[in-house]
């Protein structure tokens, strides 16, 4: 089983020091037998989530736990169709993000720039907490539940039309992590606070790739929330996940709502809203320490926090305390004078090792230390809350974005 970490890909700061890659350990732990949950009853504006072993990936291979997928239509310029699942749901990055191999039969080759030579295709390197990912850029449009877009820029993960990442500076920062196994799933949905991504843009001609300043105007792969056709609904998303047990659940449904307080099924009523600064950022106060730079992040499927020297860890620097703890934390503004509100709430670390990945998927009590940074509110922070994230100067009863709302 992976530690995976896909959030700031617009800040492009790695706050995690490594990619915790680890083996499906763990043995006893229980929590086998009990009855699957019912799928929920959707709106039009929302998609089911689901947390789950991805089929396409044997579990002896590596499990995906607390990784959260959905199912979306990719369409290419002439209107031809195909439905992606298992695409991972991101709060923490920003932009749609396929594998080639999930789009096949699609008519998406890399877009052109122009340079002094003529033109060129257009490719990115996007670096997230656990790597880098390598792909053209392209035209396509994207339906989620009933949500629609037009066509705007999405990156396609080893796409065949460019060099391979090898002939870029995009094989330094990390491992490459652009593969079914890396991902965990079919692409990657980045749905955060923000709009564009930070990655680097290249022009590829003849093998060879040149770094861009930035992308060409219209050309920055980017949130598709912001160009949903029904405009009430493009102001962010609400994330919604059920309460799992300590002990771990082999499957869980929530729901993904587009729009926030915009219908009744995204409403913010009893949410208590954390502002958050330019680079989508709060401070987390865990064991009477505060953490700049930390954030919620749903496409991190563990805890990621550096208190390694108050909490044991294992060789892979997986959290395993002798019991199960529960840490009260602090959620707060960066911005203190101008919002002096927090939020009281806490996060549960069990022992990784005696974890039972062989049945359960869905853990609200798994974590990893980094050596260093803030606090990364993986996936396990989300059971049992309804998270809302504004988007950047998007407007909702709450305030102005970039915000997050969490009851």
């Amino acid at each position: 089983m992976s530690a995976m970490a896909f959030g700031r890909a617009r800040a492009a700061a790695a706050l995690l020091s490594t990619a915790l890659l680890a083996g499906c350990g763990g043995g006893g732990g229980g929590g086998g037998g009990s009855p699957l949950p019912p799928a929920p009853s959707l709106q039009a504006n929302q998609l089911l989530v689901t947390v789950e072993q991805n089929p396409a990936i044997p579990l002896a291979t590596n499990a995906t736990v607390n990784v959260p997928y959905v199912t979306v239509t990719l369409c290419d310029t002439s209107g031809h169709c195909k439905s992606i699942d298992h695409v991972v749901v991101d709060t923490g990055s920003f932009g749609l993000r396929v594998l080639q191999s999930a789009v096949a039969g699609l008519n998406l080759p890399a877009d052109t720039v122009v340079t002094g030579s003529g033109t060129a295709s257009l490719g990115e390197c996007v670096t997230f907490l656990s790597g880098h990912m390598w792909g053209s850029v392209t035209q396509a449009s994207l339906q989620m539940a009933s949500e629609t877009t037009a066509a705007l820029p999405v990156q396609v993960i080893g796409a065949s039309d460019l060099p391979a990442a090898s002939a870029t500076a995009c094989n330094s920062p990390g491992p490459d992590v652009g593969s079914l196994l890396g991902i965990g799933g079919n692409g990657l949905l980045g749905i955060g606070p923000f709009v564009g991504d930070a990655g680097t843009y290249y022009a590829c001609s003849a093998g060879v790739c040149t770094a861009l300043a930035g992308p060409p105007s219209g050309e920055r792969v980017s949130n598709p929330v912001p160009s949903i056709a029904n405009t009430t609904d493009t102001n962010g998303v609400v994330l919604q996940m059920p309460a799992v047990p300590d002990a771990g659940a082999p499957l869980v449904y929530g729901t993904l709502s587009f729009g926030v307080d915009t219908q009744a099924d995204n409403a913010t009523s009893g949410l208590a809203a954390i502002p958050l600064d330019a680079n989508g950022y709060m401070v987390v106060t865990a064991l009477g320490s505060p953490y700049a730079d930390s954030f919620t992040d749903s496409g991190s499927n563990f805890y990621f926090a550096p208190l390694g020297a108050s909490i044991p860890t294992d060789t892979q620097q997986h959290f395993i305390p002798s019991s199960l703890l529960t840490l009260p934390i602090t959620l707060a503004s960066t911005a203190t004078a101008a919002y002096p509100a927090s939020l009281q709430s806490q996060m549960l670390i069990d022992n990784y090792n005696t974890m039972n990945f062989a049945v359960n998927l869905a853990f609200n009590d798994i974590g990893a230390a980094t050596g260093s940074g803030g606090v990364d509110l993986g996936m396990p922070f989300f059971y049992g809350k309804r998270v809302a994230y504004v988007i950047n100067r998007q407007t909702s009863a709450l305030g102005s974005g970039p915000l997050v709302a969490i009851d």
